[in-house]
């Protein structure tokens, strides 16, 4: 009767031991993952807050509108004289428009067909590519114009070098030209993808905006290269601020990016319809816009 006993009272131990493990590795355990789970949650959404805070904090800063022009037919093309005198290019107009340091606006140069990019050479004359008359044409500072250079093929952005030889691209042939003071040309490089503006670095670099996509680099031994991917399509416009900045347009973006030393790019200005053109003249931005027919200034302070 003991014994049975005995193994009744171990039983009811073993039974009481098995019902209260149950307890503690089941509903308890259960509790317990929930909550560790829940502060975990929390944390990780106080991460993401956090870090939404930083990437706020980068956003681009945009240059500050102070000026606009208005009354341009197709404006591609800025370029400046020494007298702070402005000059655009009426692509629809086959013009080029020249307002005053005070404002005043006038015709300067008539009878082109589609006048693309502009430059000045150091004695004051205006260069000017007719895109579909394949010609450069030199104009002195009384608006008379002649011949400098043809049988180019759709030539569009154009610049001086430091050498003082005019780069042209040519946008029919895929290629960067060089002319001489006398006229005569040299192939800087065939391997373009539409090109359609060139400006050249304190180093001698070329960088070339193309249409189909990118900004290409030559560098001094004529070696071509990828400098940035960061455009949904280059506009005419590319030029060095006197910081040393590359500024670009971004035709298919409606805006101009400065692009950095590793090539990517930042949004300085933006929601300009048709944005085709640039100029950095010491502490300003010219920027040529189809949609509205306009140039804007903003400040590069």
């Amino acid at each position: 009767m003991m014994k049975r006993l005995a193994k009744i009272t171990v039983l009811l131990g073993l039974l009481g031991s098995l019902a209260a493990c149950t307890n503690d590795m089941g509903l308890g355990d259960v509790e317990l993952s929930t909550k560790v789970y829940s502060k975990k949650k929390k944390t990780k959404k106080v991460k993401k807050v956090k870090k939404a805070k930083k990437g706020n904090q980068k956003v681009d800063q945009k240059l500050k509108l102070i000026k606009k022009y208005t009354g341009f037919s197709s404006p591609t093309a800025m370029a400046i004289d020494k007298e702070n005198n402005l000059y655009v290019s009426n692509w629809g107009g086959d013009s080029v428009t020249k307002i005053s340091s005070n404002g005043e606006k006038s015709k300067f140069v008539t009878g082109m067909s589609s006048p693309a990019g502009l430059a000045f050479d150091k004695s004051g004359n205006l260069y000017v590519s007719d895109y579909s008359a394949d010609v450069i044409l030199k104009v002195d500072k009384n608006g008379k114009k002649t011949t400098f250079a043809n049988n180019l093929s759709t030539p569009t952005g154009i610049s001086f070098d430091k050498a003082g030889n005019l780069l042209v691209t040519n946008r029919g042939s895929d290629e960067i030209v060089s002319i001489d003071p006398q006229g005569k040309k040299t192939i800087v490089s065939n391997k373009m993808q539409t090109p359609v503006g060139v400006v050249e670095d304190s180093q001698g670099n070329l960088f070339v905006t193309n249409y189909g996509g990118s900004v290409l680099k030559i560098d001094t031994n004529k070696q071509v290269s990828v400098f940035s991917k960061g455009f949904a399509r280059p506009g005419v416009g590319i030029d060095i601020s006197a910081k040393g900045e590359i500024i670009a347009a971004d035709n298919g973006g409606d805006c101009v990016r400065r692009i950095a030393k590793d090539g990517s790019t930042k949004v300085i200005a933006d929601k300009i319809g048709g944005c085709v053109g640039v100029r950095a003249h010491n502490d300003q931005l010219y920027v040529s816009s189809w949609s509205d027919g306009a140039v804007y200034v903003y400040s590069l302070n």
